[in-house]
């Protein structure tokens, strides 16, 4: 006992310091490698180590990754910890044994393939355990950055996790994870695993009390090992030693002893008493189709209302963040983490709206109404766990073109109203602005060279003309 008490405690401090070192880096916008060893952003990258190593993991010592490294598994542990400060609550989490939800698992992970298999990146954005918790972190630490649709999604789950935390644990770690769900598949075959000594149970049910993945069978002495998370709250807690982390199973020393028949069945009123029940098909669509419609609508009326109120020039397709390989690439990749959102010091990394489409929500978009992107700033590419941005040094960024600035001249205040300006030329950290005059009409005016031009946003972010602004920055393809 007093061993697995060690790994229990050891698990757990481990788990708090990955989870902090996490959170800290999202919320400062600095380099986390931790983030790379996500198994969602290992996918992302096509990291073949990494997912490789995950999997011999699953398949040797089962589900540890969501007990320690998984940032949204230590949040549902502390979220379902505070159950025990409710009264009567105070030695015990009181959960019981649930019939695994294979159908809803399983479907909600052939939904979340289909998805990325689509390109509705939103889904698996929203779905993916360390983007959804970072998500939060970001709408905390820069809430001028995140979109309306952003903040709905970021508040939406919070509440859930919550709700389901508290009550079930790690039900929704179980039940919805796509993560999860993929490491239970391989985890049922791992060499290492918890198990039952039937000579020393006593059915007193105390590992059911205390286990939060309600995996524990206590009437067949079985455990679940597709939704166990190898904690070892019910090992420390077990009274007699009953319960083990090793290979094999045990057998009862004498056969007479073998439980016979089948396990006691669940009452009417015990299924009617279970907090949550299986998700109906019809309401779980009904559902998707109703936030879809909000997220759409609400991103719409914040993109006119942003138009309407900074005069912009609305641009034909949005620029992705400077170490974009192509638009295809960025969007395959990127699991909308938000980590760029943070680390740009400049804020001109925001939450996407509308701006990419609906199935393209939550990624990150560059916004040039407050700032412009700074010239030799590299950090946004240094901190993508994904490799959706290329990391750059700056000589490399200073070559490499996020968008072009185009060019209304009869919005220019130089050329329709023959005022000073020419701010934009001057500004431009490239010299791309040229100011040329017109032989036939006398009339000065802006050039932009667009082999030159790299999508800073600087041109836009100084140009003063009113009510429209007379250049607008357009993204590459």
């Amino acid at each position: 006992m007093k061993l697995y008490r060690r790994l229990r405690y050891g698990r757990t401090l481990l788990a708090v310091a990955v989870w902090a070192a996490i959170t800290i880096a999202v919320a400062t916008g600095s380099s986390c490698f931790l983030s790379r060893l996500q198994i969602v952003e290992a996918i992302a990258a096509c990291s073949l180590i990494w997912m490789g190593l995950w999997l011999m993991t699953a398949l040797i010592f089962g589900r540890i990754y969501c007990s320690t490294v998984c940032p949204a598994g230590t949040v549902f542990d502390i979220i379902a910890r505070l159950n025990r400060l409710t009264p009567g609550r105070r030695r015990r989490y009181h959960y019981s044994y649930r019939r695994p939800l294979s159908k809803t698992r399983y479907s909600f992970l052939a939904f979340i393939v289909l998805c990325a298999l689509l390109g509705l990146t939103a889904v698996t954005a929203i779905f993916d355990p360390y983007s959804s918790w970072s998500r939060m972190v970001v709408a905390v630490a820069r809430p001028a950055a995140v979109s309306i649709a952003g903040f709905v999604v970021a508040g939406a789950t919070a509440v859930v996790w919550i709700a389901f935390s508290l009550r079930r644990g790690r039900m929704l770690c179980n039940s919805v994870c796509p993560v999860g769900t993929m490491l239970g598949l391989c985890s049922k075959a791992s060499l290492f695993h918890p198990d039952i000594n039937t000579d020393l149970c006593t059915n007193c049910g105390a590992c059911s009390d205390v286990c939060k993945s309600e995996c524990i069978d206590i009437f067949s002495h079985t455990i679940d090992p597709t939704r166990c998370v190898v904690c070892f709250d019910c090992m420390d807690i077990c009274p007699n030693g009953a319960l083990t982390y090793s290979r094999g199973r045990h057998h009862l020393s004498i056969p007479m002893l073998q439980p016979v028949g089948e396990p006691p069945a669940i009452s009417a009123a015990d299924a009617a008493g279970d907090i949550i029940k299986p998700l109906d098909r019809r309401a779980f669509l009904m559902t998707g189709i109703v936030m879809a419609s909000t997220l759409a609508a609400d991103a719409t009326r914040k993109e006119k209302r942003r138009v309407a109120h900074a005069g912009l020039m609305t641009p034909l397709n949005p620029v992705t963040p400077p170490g974009t390989k192509s638009r295809r690439d960025f969007m395959a990749r990127c699991t909308g983490c938000g980590n760029c959102v943070t680390a740009c010091p400049a804020g001109t990394i925001v939450v996407s709206g509308s701006q990419y489409g609906l199935r393209n929500a939550l990624h990150p978009v560059m916004d040039f109404s407050e700032s412009f992107c700074r010239y030799d700033c590299v950090k946004c590419t240094e901190v993508c766990p994904t490799d959706a941005l290329t990391p750059l040094t700056p000589a490399e960024k200073h070559k490499t073109a996020i968008g072009k600035a185009r060019i209304d001249i009869n919005e220019c205040i130089l050329y329709a109203d023959g005022e000073p300006c020419g701010r934009c030329a001057r500004r431009c950290p490239t010299q791309a602005i040229r100011i040329v005059t017109d032989t036939s009409t006398g009339r000065s005016a802006p050039h932009v060279s667009l082999d030159d031009c790299i999508g800073c946003g600087a041109c836009f972010y100084v140009c003063p003309a009113t009510p429209l602004k007379a250049i607008v920055i357009e993204g590459i393809e």
